[in-house]
């Protein structure tokens, strides 16, 4: 009985640092600004470290752009539910705008808003 209260308390505590408090996310994640020269994609990932963190969230963020300016297929195996999604975009210029960083205990959620020049961007066919 008491290893099982032991698993439950670790599981809540463990549930409890992974997850970022809703008011804590911040605005442009869920609503990316728009302009007429611009794009934008937001991105976030979770990791015990922050570098770590930080490069995948800005990847995550990347992939979000590519998906917006370049050609996104879906190919599946027959008869399996796996899809895999292929995006083929080029991406120049690439700029930071915003991050936030949250860090709680050993884990830190990096949220990443970038950006690129609409002239910048070639339409992959």
């Amino acid at each position: 009985m008491n290893r099982l209260i032991t698993f439950v308390l670790l599981m809540f505590a463990t549930a409890a640092m992974a997850q970022v408090d809703v008011e804590s996310i911040p605005d442009w994640y869920n609503n990316p600004p728009t302009s007429a020269r611009k794009i934008y994609a937001a991105g976030t990932a979770t990791a015990p470290t922050l570098d770590v963190a930080e490069k995948k969230a800005t990847m995550d963020a990347k992939i979000q752009l590519a998906r917006q300016v370049g050609q996104v297929k879906y190919l599946s195996k027959d008869g399996e539910s796996i899809t895999t999604e292929v995006v083929k975009a080029e991406l120049r210029d690439v700029r930071v705008e915003r991050k936030k960083v949250i860090s709680t205990g050993n884990s830190h959620t990096v949220f990443v808003l970038v950006s690129m020049k609409k002239k910048d961007m070639k339409r992959e066919s």
